[in-house]
């Protein structure tokens, strides 16, 4: 009897730590979320040599495209992987620049991965209640090809705060 319920207790108390050990569950559980920012002209003129004018990243539960899972439709948190798109356009240009992440915990943020070794940064939750988007390295928007869509991690583009957007303009992958 006394072993039994040592082991129901061990089972209680590590429950909660499991779930605790996803970060930003509040923010990709299993629906479609969309954060983003677009950069008014004044603080662009305060901030001359960034080159991002607008920046966003989505998550569609429906449409998870995970290598080696059982199912392609399995949302964050159920597992620890997903597949966010992250979008933006530059400065001087009129075209979106679009790649898929891949996204898993690291520690008590997500690390993002482009497709191909295009490069990474990392997903935090912030005081405001939305994301910061930090670190990681430059960022390649030519999907697997070489080109010149490389956005550099200048001092004015290495961290972005998005806030969520209205589902309304969250645009699904195709």
């Amino acid at each position: 009897m006394m072993k039994a319920l040592s082991i129901l207790l061990s089972v209680l108390i590590a429950t909660p730590a499991i779930a605790q050990e996803l970060p930003l569950e509040s923010h990709f559980h299993g629906i479609e979320s969309c954060y983003g920012r677009t950069y008014s002209a004044a603080h662009l003129d305060k901030h001359p040599d960034q080159q991002v004018i607008d920046i966003g990243i989505s998550h569609f539960p429906t449409k998870q495209q995970l290598l080696g899972m059982d199912s392609p439709n399995q949302p964050y948190p159920d597992t620890p992987k997903f597949v966010a798109k992250l979008a933006l356009f530059k400065r001087g240009q009129d075209i979106r620049w679009e790649a898929d992440a891949f996204c898993e915990p690291d520690g008590k943020r997500i690390k993002c991965n482009l497709e191909c070794d295009a490069g990474n940064f990392y997903l935090t939750e912030h005081k405001s209640g939305g994301l910061l988007l930090t670190g990681g390295s430059d960022l390649s928007f030519d999907s697997c090809d070489a080109g010149d869509r490389t956005l550099m991690r200048e001092p004015d583009d290495t961290s972005f705060l998005l806030q969520s957007v209205p589902r309304s303009i969250c645009v699904p992958p195709k």
